[in-house]
């Protein structure tokens, strides 16, 4: 694709979000988008009726209703809500995909929009089919990538929450393809999203944490409906002065962003979760199954546990004792803890019961980590001693659900059931599955939202 390397980078995404087509699109990209809307209906699903995602409903709808459906949910509401929750939802069991190189987790905001602009257009008489709504996924997806790629090169603080920097400008290019914006629309609609970008890490340990991957979805919604009845934004929102890049890292270098667009795919290093908890966890929780499963080792007589992590997994997860579930889920400590004595780490053992479990709250109070900047994201060594003093000990090289050990179709398929079943039922979850499963050969939309909502 020619790019006009002189104008604002917001030109460059335009031309790529409207121009790019399904045949354009590699095998490899069509597939992982196909994976990535499968995990994100099981988890949007899964988490339709956590307590975060409750208290949002009450809320959202004390203000007023709408005809827009959520999936797990007999609520309608409006289409930016919609996404919202969509987007909270998925996230709430801390389940959803992660593109671990700048810890963003890009399908929610971008699959939630899509979704509810999808329902919204049916309900016009605009039919949007199986094929239409995953190459949109695809050119959100890798929008929003590229631009979290951007500011985690150009050195934005730790502390900005990825997802709510990016998410709604993928949100934004991809509902604004399938509401048929011209390019000056869309880079009002690219615009909009990153005037709207937000999001703090202190939102861990609490519902907030679902909040900011919500707020992307619903920007990239209202963002792009705005631009569609011709709301301007300036083009150098994104790469100019006081724009998205300079405010955030003091550079205005969007060329990670363009640079090879449309034949370097960086979705394809999004990952799926084994695990519904922090990303940065999940080799620890590799190697205390190890230890476990393939070594023998009894908890009951773990006197002490070591641990040697990626610096990201203490930064980002750093809780020792959590004090709620919600803290639980970004604490590296209770998912060491839990996978030790339970010999598993599923959403059983995110829940309260298993965090204030004497048994973990001991592990996870005798556990030391020690963060180790040469090991690679997907890898942890963990190292347990025992009363008499003998230890045993693993190391995770290459962690399940990372770019190099990705999550297999079948099991993802195997989580889908997991976290559906329990709120639509066997047969309706298997149904959903198999749709999500064979999305050229659905017609519309409604098909999935048939199933899925309530």
């Amino acid at each position: 694709m020619k790019q006009d390397v002189a104008k604002p980078v917001t030109h460059r995404m335009a031309d790529f979000a409207l121009g790019t087509t399904g045949d354009a699109l590699p095998a490899a990209v069509r597939r992982e988008s196909a994976r990535a809307w499968l995990n994100w209906v099981g988890c949007a699903v899964g988490g339709a009726v956590t307590p975060a995602m409750d208290a949002a409903v009450r809320g959202l709808v004390s203000m007023g209703g709408g005809d827009v459906p959520v999936l797990g949910r007999a609520e309608r509401v409006t289409v930016a809500d919609s996404a919202f929750l969509g987007s909270l939802a998925a996230s709430a069991q801390t389940y959803d995909d992660t593109h671990l190189a700048t810890i963003t987790h890009p399908t929610g905001p971008v699959a939630s929009a899509l979704l509810a602009a999808s329902s919204q257009l049916e309900s016009v008489g605009k039919l949007i089919d199986g094929d239409q709504l995953l190459v949109a996924l695809a050119v959100g997806i890798e929008i929003e990538c590229r631009v979290s790629c951007a500011i985690a090169a150009g050195g934005g603080n730790f502390g900005w929450f990825m997802t709510g920097l990016s998410g709604g400008i993928g949100a934004a290019a991809a509902v604004g393809r399938l509401l048929g914006l011209s390019h000056e629309q869309m880079v009002y609609a690219l615009g909009l999203a990153a005037s709207q970008a937000s999001g703090l890490r202190a939102a861990h340990g609490s519902m907030a944490i679902t909040f900011v991957p919500g707020t992307a979805a619903r920007d990239g919604v209202v963002a792009a409906y705005l631009a569609a009845a011709n709301y301007s934004c300036s083009d150098i929102a994104i790469d100019g002065k006081n724009g998205l890049l300079q405010v955030l890292t003091g550079a205005t270098d969007g060329s990670l962003i363009s640079d090879e667009l449309g034949s370097r795919y960086e979705l394809l290093n999004n990952t799926y979760k084994p695990y519904p908890c922090g990303i940065v966890i999940h080799p620890a929780i590799d190697a205390c199954l190890h230890l476990v499963h393939e070594q023998g080792v009894d908890y009951r007589k773990i006197a002490r546990v070591d641990l040697r992590v990626h610096p990201d997994a203490l930064t980002l997860c750093w809780r020792k004792l959590p004090g709620n579930a919600l803290d639980a889920l970004v604490s590296l400590y209770h998912w060491v803890g839990a996978a030790l004595v339970h010999g598993a780490a599923g959403v059983r053992e995110g829940e309260i019961a298993c965090v204030m479990d004497p048994a973990v709250r001991a592990l996870q109070e005798h556990a030391e980590a020690e963060s180790d900047a040469t090991l690679a994201n997907n890898q942890a060594f963990v190292r347990v001693t025992l009363a008499d003093g003998t230890f045993h000990e693993h190391m995770t090289t290459n962690a399940i659900g990372s770019v190099t050990n990705p999550m297999t179709d079948a099991q993802l398929a195997t989580k889908f059931r997991d976290l559906v079943s329990p709120i639509l039922g066997k047969r309706r979850s298997a149904a959903l599955l198999k749709k999500c499963e064979n999305m050229d050969q659905v017609l519309g939309i409604g098909e999935i939202v048939q199933l899925g909502a309530l």
